[in-house]
């Protein structure tokens, strides 16, 4: 298991994304931050920030870019396994 993963999911549909997003983030630890790395122009940001939100996660931080968005999602103690 890993404490920090980036995954790029620019260009993908949010079902394809937030698949690979719910499997990725089942190998990070409790305490462990996922960063997903977001299309500006498919933006992604809401729907996959409510997603976090009820796997019992917390958004630790949003980095808004021209070219990107850097979702950083904080695995917590009590996270559902997605």
């Amino acid at each position: 298991m890993e404490t920090f993963k980036t995954i790029d999911i620019r260009g993908l549909s949010f079902f394809n994304a937030l698949q690979l997003a719910a499997k990725e983030f089942n190998r990070v630890k409790k305490n462990g931050i996922l960063e997903l790395i977001i299309d500006k122009k498919r933006d992604l940001t809401s729907a996959m920030s409510r997603w976090a939100e009820n796997q019992g996660c917390k958004i630790s931080d949003i980095e808004d870019d021209p070219r990107m968005v850097r979702l950083f999602i904080r695995k917590g103690s009590q996270a559902i396994k997605a």
